[in-house]
């Protein structure tokens, strides 16, 4: 009962943000990465607030760097430490959204030295190989990680 009531609000919460930035924001920046570890497994994210797994990130902030604002969530959404520099892949247009919000996509090599810790955000976290990908991955997430095989990116649209 409890976990259902904490994802009813965060879901309310989640569309009162994109209403408020909907009408005092003129645009949306967020980060996402394909992250993937020393077996090149993808790590994926299950969020309280929608259904199915996505690929870790979130907005960026005022006066915060892409690649900044990259590490931050990682590390907030499953205890992730970027190896190396991430790599810029492309920009997408989030149609889906707002329309007003970009979505810069990098690769990451990480590592996960403390596990997984569950927070109000992110029901779950964890690695995946290419062939257990989960059925309810996120369509979009899934066409980004199609790109990142056949090494081809840019889509118009997220």
């Amino acid at each position: 009962m409890k976990l259902h009531l904490a994802s009813a609000v965060s879901r309310l919460f989640s569309k009162i943000l994109r209403l408020h930035y909907s009408f005092f924001s003129g645009k949306i920046l967020s980060v996402r990465a394909i992250c993937t570890d020393a077996e090149n497994r993808i790590y994926l994210v299950r969020h309280s607030y929608t259904p199915g797994w996505h690929l870790p990130g979130g907005g960026v902030d005022n006066g915060v760097s892409v690649e900044e604002a990259l590490a931050a969530e990682l590390r907030e959404e499953g205890n992730l430490q970027i190896l190396g520099k991430p790599v810029l892949k492309y920009v997408y247009l989030n149609v889906e959204g707002s329309r007003r919000e970009h979505i810069v996509l990098f690769t990451a090599q990480v590592s996960q030295p403390d596990g997984f810790s569950r927070n109000f955000e992110i029901i779950e976290g964890r690695f995946f190989s290419m062939a257990e990908l989960p059925p309810d991955l996120d369509p979009a997430c899934q066409r980004r990680i199609q790109e990142w095989v056949i090494g081809e990116f840019g889509a118009a649209a997220w």
